[in-house]
């Protein structure tokens, strides 16, 4: 990948994790990247391209991540707790859920960007029902659900309330050990 598509991604990344999808123009990514709009043209045709490519790399990263803590953790406590730490940072950055916010915005996303998007949820919340299922819970998917759409929630009202710890305080019940 181009040293300037990784730069329009990540700073596309961090402009959708603060303002949303519909939040910035090509205009506003070629003026902070100091290049022209035409260049960001040349990587992403459409809006809706740059949209496809953001929640493709998130998939990647998210189960890259997974694998570490699969490989890195010895319980499926810690890595639910690894989880909660790193939407816990999203508050102190002053950001969001990149997905969920793009999901959030759903009328603004073709539909390949919401094919992409549930994808992404979906592995989430299978390797989220591996981690219940190794806790023993008695529906695992259904704990999965549960705990993403409390995960998701929590992060929206922290933001809100500028309360990290609110995030661990909605989950708790579903790390102990």
């Amino acid at each position: 990948m181009s040293d300037t598509r990784t730069r329009i991604l990540d700073l596309a990344e961090g402009l959708t994790q603060a303002k949303g999808f519909k939040g910035f123009s090509y205009l506003d990514l070629a003026a902070e990247i100091g290049i022209k709009n035409s260049s960001i043209h040349y990587h992403f045709k459409a809006k809706a391209d740059l949209a496809l490519a953001l929640v493709k790399r998130q998939r990647e990263m998210l189960s890259e991540a997974n694998a570490k803590f699969d490989r890195d953790m010895k319980t499926p406590q810690e890595r639910l707790r690894a989880v909660l730490s790193q939407f816990k940072a999203y508050i102190v950055e002053d950001r969001i859920c990149m997905c969920g916010m793009m999901a959030a915005e759903f009328e603004a996303i073709n539909p390949e960007v919401r094919r992409e998007l549930i994808h992404y949820f979906r592995d989430f919340q299978n390797w989220l029902a591996k981690q219940f299922s190794e806790m023993d819970h008695v529906n695992p998917p259904a704990a999965a659900l549960q705990f993403l759409s409390a995960l998701e929630g929590s992060l929206l009202l922290a933001r809100l309330e500028g309360d990290a710890s609110l995030i661990e305080r909605a989950l708790d019940g579903f790390v102990i050990e």
